[in-house]
């Protein structure tokens, strides 16, 4: 409850903090080189270690998953500050050690170790934009053993695509 004026307002504590607290937007690549991001929450998040080949058909990016990176998400997401969050989130997430990548073949795995292929623009297949799942700004992303692409959302699209762009720079045009 907050007084102004002598006039009493009662504010949920939730919309507050919602509102101070809301994402900006972005992937972690973007807003922190050193991190790639495993899923589609607020702060999940690895570290980058090590990078080798990028650009390659041998693309490596070593990861770990840190007590930092789970502090983040246990904050940012769960809105749990315990140590014991930061424990749990560190020994139920199950994440590669790395992800690679074959930029000559545009294929790569990525954080949980599931493999996929880059296939252009979506606008040069106007037929898979008819059911919505895809416009012509996205690109076409297949999971291995899927026959279909992958919607951009709800989906690892973003992801995927973002681990792609850090082992393959230069092959998706990023517009702003």
């Amino acid at each position: 409850m907050f007084f102004f004026n002598g006039t009493r307002f009662v504010v949920p504590i939730a919309l507050v903090t919602g509102i101070l607290l809301a994402p900006a937007g972005g992937n972690a690549a973007t807003e922190n080189p050193g991190k790639l991001s495993y899923g589609s929450r607020m702060g999940m998040t690895v570290t980058i270690v090590a990078k080798e080949g990028i650009g390659t058909a041998n693309a490596v990016i070593r990861i770990k998953h840190t007590p930092e990176d789970a502090k983040v998400f246990c904050v940012e997401y769960l809105r749990d500050y315990s140590m014991r969050c930061v424990r749990d989130v560190i020994a139920t997430t199950k994440l590669s050690d790395r992800v690679t990548g074959n930029c000559v073949e545009r294929t790569w795995t990525d954080t949980h170790g599931s493999s996929y292929s880059f296939h252009g623009s979506a606008r040069q297949s106007p037929e898979l934009m008819e059911d919505g799942s895809l416009s012509e700004s996205d690109y076409l992303i297949r999971r291995d053993g899927d026959e279909r692409f992958l919607p951009t959302s709800p989906s690892s699209y973003y992801e995927a695509l973002e681990v792609f762009q850090a082992l393959c720079p230069g092959i998706v045009k990023v517009v702003p």
